[in-house]
């Protein structure tokens, strides 16, 4: 048999999210998963110095600050820092 199942109408089933709290949890029910997403500091486009949360321009220079890219916008594969086209799907980047 091929792997080839769709398997999307069964995201939002409640057994699933059961097995697999089961399965990260160690067997213990009722366990609910939760998946942090870590925060990428902003950046300075013009000196590339780190900022804090809710900076909008750097204090070194006056540049603006901004979060830098760390998925791809088109395909959300994961990306280096100074790329200029996904090599996935060849989304471009700046």
């Amino acid at each position: 048999m091929g792997s080839s199942i769709d398997l999307r109408d069964h995201m939002e089933n409640d057994a699933v999210h059961n097995a697999f709290s089961k399965l990260v949890s160690g067997g213990k029910m009722g366990y609910k998963t939760v998946i942090e997403k870590k925060k990428v500091p902003p950046k300075c486009e013009k000196c590339g110095r780190g900022g804090d949360d809710g900076q909008k321009f750097c204090p070194q220079c006056g540049g603006k600050m901004s979060v830098p890219l760390t998925n791809c916008p088109g395909c959300r594969k994961p990306i280096n820092e100074g790329q200029q086209f996904c090599t996935e799907c060849g989304y471009k980047l700046k």
